[in-house]
C-alpha cells in the first residue's frame, strides 16, 4: 500500500463499525461502550436518540428485556426494510423500504467518515472490509460517490471486477484519497492474538 498514515477503516458486515487510525493506532471509533452504538447493522440499531428509549419504556411500556430484544435483534437493516437483515437480499429487492434501508446505511457511513476525518485532521486512505465491504460493489460505489466532495474517486471498472480474494486499490489516479478493499479474517487474528497471549502466560 502507498502512504497511509491517516486511515479510516469501514468494517461492513452483519455487524458494522468504523475506525480512524493514525500510524496504525486507533484514535477514534464509531463504537461506544458496546457494539450496539455507531453504524446501523444487520439487526442492531446503531446510534439512536435516547429519547426514543425513554418513550418506549414510559409510553409504550416496554420491559427492559423487550427493549433489549428490539435494539439487538429487530432493528438495523431488518427493522428499516421490514424485509431482511441481509444486504445481499436487500440489493435484490425493489421495495421502497429496502432502498431506504440501503440509502440510510450508506449515508450513516458517509457521516461517520466526516466525523473520523475530523479526528484525523485529514485522510490518506479509506479501507472497506467485511462481508458487505468485500462483496457488494454497489454499496462501495454509493459510499464513495457520496464522498466525492472530499476528493474521493472510485474506479467503477476496478470496483465491479474486484474478486474479493486479495487486497486491491479501487481508486482512480486522480483520487485524493486512496480506496482499498482488504479481505478480513477475524478468526485468524483472534487465534494469533490468543496464541501470543498464551505464550506470555
Amino acid at each position: 500500500m502507498e502512504k497511509c498514515d491517516k486511515t479510516i477503516v469501514a468494517h461492513l458486515g452483519h455487524g458494522a463499525s468504523m475506525c480512524a487510525l493514525k500510524s496504525l493506532k486507533s484514535v477514534a471509533t464509531t463504537m461506544g461502550m458496546t457494539a450496539l452504538d455507531g453504524l446501523v447493522m444487520g439487526k442492531r440499531c446503531g446510534s439512536i436518540d435516547p429519547g426514543v428509549l425513554l418513550y418506549l419504556l414510559t409510553e409504550k411500556k416496554y420491559t427492559t428485556k423487550e427493549l433489549e430484544d428490539l435494539l439487538y435483534t429487530r432493528s438495523g437493516l431488518l427493522g428499516l426494510s421490514g424485509v431482511s437483515d441481509d444486504m445481499k437480499e436487500l440489493l435484490c429487492n425493489d421495495k421502497e423500504s429496502t432502498q431506504f434501508a440501503i440509502d440510510y446505511f450508506c449515508t450513516r457511513i458517509q457521516q461517520y467518515f466526516g466525523s473520523l476525518n475530523v479526528s484525523l485532521q485529514g485522510v490518506d486512505c479509506f479501507v472497506l472490509t467485511g462481508g458487505i465491504g468485500e462483496h457488494a460493489p454497489v454499496i462501495r460505489s454509493k459510499i464513495c460517490q457520496g464522498l466525492s466532495f472530499v476528493g474521493m474517486q472510485i474506479d467503477e471498472g476496478l470496483n465491479l471486477s474486484y474478486d474479493s480474494k486479495t487486497p486491491a486499490c479501487l481508486s482512480t489516479k486522480e483520487s485524493k484519497i486512496s480506496i482499498w478493499v482488504i479481505p478480513t479474517n477475524e478468526e485468524l487474528i483472534i487465534a494469533q492474538q490468543t496464541y501470543k497471549l498464551l505464550l506470555h502466560n
